[in-house]
Parts: structure tokens; sequence; C-alpha cells
């Protein structure tokens, strides 16, 4: 592979784009080739690459470029959601060494910040206000922001329902958690590896003395309109976001809704319909379309809840008898 290569690429699964090879009928005469770095830019500490895997990654927990790449994570809209705190105010905050951890970011001070560029007392202002109020954000949440490997939202959801604390999920061996459903050996390892570090539980315990939520959450209700069912969810959703509208059907007991590449119990439609509506069709399950119950997000807007009684699909096989 060669810098400025044409190359072919398809569809990987779902949605991941794959290159499949290069053309080098069509590449420049002066083309430089792909050289992965052995060195890291930032820190220049040698490079590792797991096994069975093609990407390199710095070692160094301190690497400012990790540390960046960390707070950032921490910062984001599925994790803290911190509003205020991008890149930019991130790289002048770990060039400064203000900030090596997440924990760091709840020390910081009205002095401090007004000393760096651009941040007059409004934005000052909004930033602390954002850091205290990601306080609030549930124990699934501040899991995921510690940036584990292979620990997204959903497995960090699972995680937490089973997992009341950091403690009971640090003290736990990989063979336990890898029998949470969801959760296979590699991620549970990939847990225990994490939780067994002396600095990071050093940093869980500066995060719950600075008040974050390291603690369990409400579990899933066992009873509700929606006990047991596991949902799908497709199109627009007109009055809600995706993750108010999951919540809300959380809170009425259902389960995570699946992806279209495991089947559901029942599918909730919106207009426009999404684009794998076609594999959907093709299985035969209830979906709802009308309301039953609203779902109110924090912002005062409602969504309804979809209704059991409007109709049901049928599979192609039916359809075909029909």
């Amino acid at each position: 592979m060669h810098i400025g290569d044409t190359v072919v690429v398809r569809k990987a699964g779902e949605i991941i784009p794959e290159v499949v090879r290069a053309l080098p009928e069509l590449r420049a005469v002066d083309a430089v080739p792909c050289r992965l770095p052995t060195h890291c830019p930032e820190c220049h500490t040698p490079v590792v690459q797991p096994a069975g895997e093609a990407v390199t990654r710095c070692p160094n927990p301190i690497c400012p470029a990790v540390v960046r790449g960390q707070i950032e994570h921490w910062a984001s809209r599925d994790a803290l959601a911190i509003e205020g705190l991008g890149e930019k105010l991130v790289r002048q905050l770990v060039a400064q060494n203000l900030v090596r951890s997440p924990s760091d970011l709840y020390r910081l001070d009205r002095p401090t910040l007004m000393a760096l560029e651009r941040m007059g007392a409004k934005s000052v202002e909004n930033l602390l206000g954002a850091i205290a109020h990601s306080k609030q954000q549930p124990w699934a949440r501040v899991l995921y922001g510690l940036g584990i490997r292979h620990v997204g939202r959903t497995v960090a959801r699972q995680l937490t329902t089973v997992f009341d604390s950091w403690q009971t999920l640090a003290s736990t061996p990989p063979a336990a958690i890898a029998t949470v459903p969801g959760i296979g050996p590699e991620i549970a390892q990939a847990v225990a590896v994490w939780f067994a570090d002396p600095h990071h539980q050093g940093e869980m315990r500066a995060l719950e003395q600075l008040g974050l939520a390291v603690h369990g959450e409400t579990p899933t209700p066992k009873l509700g309109p929606l006990a047991g069912k596991t949902l799908v969810l497709t199109g627009t959703l007109p009055t809600l976001t995706r993750d108010e509208a999951i919540a809300g059907l959380r809170r009425r007991g259902a389960k995570s809704p699946a992806t279209s590449a495991k089947k559901p119990t029942l599918w909730w439609r919106e207009m426009p319909p999404a684009a794998n509506s076609p594999r959907l069709n093709n299985w035969a399950f209830p979906s709802w379309t009308k309301p039953a119950c609203s779902i109110t997000s924090p912002h005062r807007r409602e969504l309804a809840a979809p209704s059991p009684s409007c109709g049901s699909l049928r599979n192609r096989e039916e359809r075909a008898r029909g």
C-alpha cells in the first residue's frame, strides 16, 4: 500500500467499509510506501501491536496524546457529556499539566481556568457548571467514560446492572464477569486487567471522593407495559433523541433495544423507515406505530410508546401464501 493509492472498497458487515486491495496500475510513479510508525510521535515510546489486531498503540499511560484522548472521551456526549470541554481546551489543560486524569477536571477552579487562552468569565462559569453537572451522570456512563478497551455503552450498561459498584466489579474474577449476558471472555479479561491496576484503583477512589456516581443504578423494572420485551427502533424519532427514547423504554421494563442483526420481540416503526427495514419486513413479529403511553424527556418533550394492538408483520412466506 502506498500513499495516494486508488483502492477497491467493499461493505463489510452492516456498515464498516473494508479495503480489499490496492490498484498498483493506477499508482503514481513517485508514490511513497505506507510505513507504520515504530515509535509514538508524541512521547517517542515504542508502539505495540496487540496480537491479532491491525492497530498499533502507544503503551505510555502518561503520553500527552493518550491523556488527551482519555479526557476527550470522558467529556464526550455519550459519556459524562461535559459541554464546552472541547479538543482545543483539553490540549491546553494537558499541555500545562493541569489535567492528567478525569479526576483532575473536578479540581479545576475559576482562577486556573481564567488564566487559559480564550477563556473569559462566562466561558469559565459555563465550563465549571458543566463539570459539576456531570457528577449527576449514572454509573454506566462513568464506566463507559473510563475508556476501558471493549467496553462501549451497551457493555457498560450490562455490567452496571449486575455490579452495583466499582469495588464489586474490581473484586470479581474474569470468569465470573464473563457470565454476564453479552459479556465474553475477552471483554471480561480487559475489565479485570483494568481494575487490577493500582493506578486505576486510585483514580476510582478519587472520583468517588469527588462525588461521581460509581455505584449502581436503579435496575430495569421487571414489571411494566414492556416487561420482558426486546425492541428495535427504526426511522426518525420526531420529538425525542434516540437515547431519550431508549431510556424511556427501559423505565417501562423493556430490554435494551436490539439491532436489526438480532431478532427482537417488537419493532417500533417511525417514519421515514430506516434503511434496514427490508430485513425487518422478513421477520414475523408485532410492529408498533400508535401511542399507548407517553415517554417524556428531561426537556419536557414527549413521544408515544407504541401500542401492541396496532397489528403485526407477516414474513415473506406468509405474504406469498396470502
